[in-house]
C-alpha cells in the first residue's frame, strides 16, 4: 500500500506548552493547509558568467495557511490582532504520528467571509519564529462533532442599523509582520507586528442609488462623517463558546468604490468595499 500522506490524515492542533503531561487541542474542521518553510536563497551572480556563482542559505522564514471552518470563532477573534501568539501550533499526521511543530505563532492576514446559505470560512496566513519535527504530547484530543458556524450566526450592522438584505460579507486584517533576523543563527529571533490595515467587501441587495448620491453630494458639515461596522458572530445560539463576539467594531469608516454589476439573468446587487481605521 502507498505511503503518501493524504489530507484527510492531516489536523492542525495548538498548546501552551509541549510535552508528555501537555495537551494538544485541534483548532476544527480544516478545508486547506499549507506548511511552508522559505529558505530565503541568496543567487550569487557575476559578470564572466551566465549562470551563478553560488547559491546561499538565507533566513529560514516558516509560515503557515490555512482555510477553516471556524467551530470556535475565539480562534480568529484572539489572535487576528497579530500580536497575540499562539506557543505551539502542530501540523499532524493522524495515521503515522508524524508532523510539524511550529512555535510562537501569530496570524499575518487574516480574511473572514460570510455567504448566504454556506458555513462561515476564514482563511489564515500564520508566521512562526521557529520550526521543527512534530513535538512530543501526552495526548492529541480527538476532533469530534465539530459543528461550524453558518450565515445565519453573524449580524452586519451599518451606521447602528442592522443589515438583513446581504449576500456575503467579507473582511481582512494585514498586520504587516516584520521578521528580525538571529544573525548567529539565519533564523529568526522575533516576529513583530507593525502598522495594521482593515478592508472589506458587503454584497448586498440593490433596490436603490441613495448611496451614490450621499456619496456624491456631501455637505461641507458633513465632510469628515463616517459611519459604524460591526460584524457579530453569536455564540449563543450557535457554536462555540456561548458568547457574542465582535470580530469588527469600528466607528470610522468609509465606502470605497460602490459598484452594481448585473447580466440580464442576474438580481442586481451592490458592492460596497470599505476601509475601516481599525478592528474596534
Amino acid at each position: 500500500m502507498s505511503s503518501i500522506y493524504g489530507g484527510f490524515e492531516e489536523i492542525i492542533y495548538t498548546s501552551s506548552a509541549i510535552g508528555a503531561g501537555e495537551t494538544a487541542t485541534p483548532v476544527g474542521i480544516t478545508t486547506r493547509l499549507n506548511p511552508i518553510l522559505d529558505p530565503s536563497n541568496i543567487s550569487i551572480r557575476g559578470t564572466g558568467k551566465r549562470g551563478l556563482y553560488d547559491i546561499l542559505l538565507g533566513m529560514r522564514q516558516p509560515q503557515f495557511t490555512m482555510d477553516i471552518l471556524p467551530s470556535d470563532i475565539d480562534f480568529i477573534s484572539d489572535y487576528q490582532d497579530g500580536q497575540t501568539e499562539i506557543p505551539y501550533l502542530h501540523y499532524r499526521n493522524v495515521t503515522a504520528g508524524t508532523g510539524l511543530t511550529f512555535t510562537n505563532v501569530v496570524f499575518n492576514r487574516v480574511s473572514v467571509e460570510s455567504r448566504h446559505n454556506e458555513a462561515i470560512n476564514a482563511t489564515i496566513e500564520a508566521w512562526s519564529d521557529g520550526l521543527t519535527a512534530l513535538a512530543t504530547m501526552g495526548t492529541w484530543s480527538t476532533l469530534t462533532a465539530v459543528t461550524p458556524y453558518r450565515w445565519l450566526y453573524s449580524t452586519l450592522t451599518i451606521a447602528a442599523t442592522p443589515e438583513t438584505e446581504w449576500w456575503s460579507w467579507r473582511y481582512e486584517v494585514n498586520n504587516n509582520l516584520q521578521r528580525l533576523g538571529n544573525v548567529s543563527t539565519g533564523a529568526i529571533r522575533d516576529v513583530k507586528a507593525r502598522h495594521r490595515e482593515v478592508t472589506g467587501l458587503i454584497i448586498k441587495d440593490l433596490a436603490s442609488f441613495t448611496e451614490w448620491t450621499e456619496l456624491m453630494v456631501v455637505a461641507p458639515a458633513s465632510e469628515e462623517a463616517k459611519f459604524n461596522i460591526t460584524i457579530q458572530i453569536d455564540g449563543d445560539t450557535g457554536p462555540g463558546t456561548g458568547s457574542t463576539v465582535d470580530l469588527l467594531n469600528q466607528d470610522a469608516c468609509r465606502w470605497g468604490r460602490l459598484e452594481a454589476p448585473v447580466g440580464p439573468e442576474d438580481l442586481q446587487a451592490k458592492r460596497f468595499p470599505f476601509l475601516a481605521i481599525d478592528l474596534s
